[in-house]
């Protein structure tokens, strides 16, 4: 599985032509309708599958946001962060079904990386561990692309 922050085409990802009918992910059974991706209940009508961009950049390993934490606090705090991240998640999909968690690393006691769909998510649970922790909060952007490394130690 390849693990590049920023792909080739951003935004093969967010499909410009329009649905013929009700599609649904079958991955995550999210449905498309109506113009948008939702959490929904599987429609009642005639529908065919169709990959959401989430579950597309999660099997490709191109995710628009990566946050890496470093710090000695996952020793003592890390089902709280565990917790953080997991709600900044569920706030996210509120608004987008589509910003998601794609994988977690545990790249040792002190450090794990955070892969998002989308730089949103990877930038406010960023945010939110330098408001809840202090510590230091660098977000870079890539220029022309949506797409965001982020990186907060404490």
């Amino acid at each position: 599985m390849k693990n590049n922050l920023y792909p080739t085409n951003e935004r093969s990802y967010l499909s410009s032509k329009k649905h013929k009918g009700i599609a649904v992910c079958p991955e995550c059974h999210l449905v498309f309708q109506n113009g948008k991706w939702a959490k929904t209940k599987l429609p009642d009508k005639e529908y065919y599958y169709h990959m959401c961009p989430a579950c597309k950049r999660i099997k490709d390993g191109y995710f628009g946001g990566i946050l890496n934490i470093k710090t000695n606090l996952l020793e003592t705090k890390k089902e709280e962060i565990m917790n953080l991240i997991k709600n900044k998640e569920s706030q996210a999909q509120v608004s987008n079904p589509l910003r998601r968690v794609g994988k977690i690393e545990e790249i040792n006691k002190d450090e794990m990386v955070v892969y998002t769909t989308f730089e949103h998510l990877a930038t406010s649970i960023g945010k939110a561990l330098k408001s809840a922790y202090k510590g230091n909060l660098e977000i870079q952007y890539r220029e022309n692309e949506k797409s965001a490394r982020i990186y907060w130690t404490k």
